[in-house]
């Protein structure tokens, strides 16, 4: 949970830890594929998935960034 429950804000601890935790998700993808071919092999999967389902990500990432406008817009009070 990233919002404060008693002030309303954003919880930087919160953050913090889903980053964390993130990084470490990533450093032990990486070091797996490591052991068994290269450590990059995990994204470049990943890539070439994301092209060849291009408009579904196109989609996504459109419907991600007009909720996190409007989620703004509304913690400022304009909506």
């Amino acid at each position: 949970m990233i919002r404060d429950p008693v002030f309303g804000g954003i919880d930087w601890d919160g953050v913090r830890q889903l980053a964390f935790f993130f990084i470490a998700v990533l450093f032990l993808l990486s070091f797996g594929a490591a052991t068994s071919g290269e450590w990059y092999d995990p994204y470049k999967w990943a890539g070439t998935y994301i092209a060849d389902h291009a408009p579904f990500f196109i989609f996504l990432t459109m419907l991600i960034v007009m909720g996190g406008y409007l989620y703004i817009q509304f913690e400022h009070g304009r909506l």
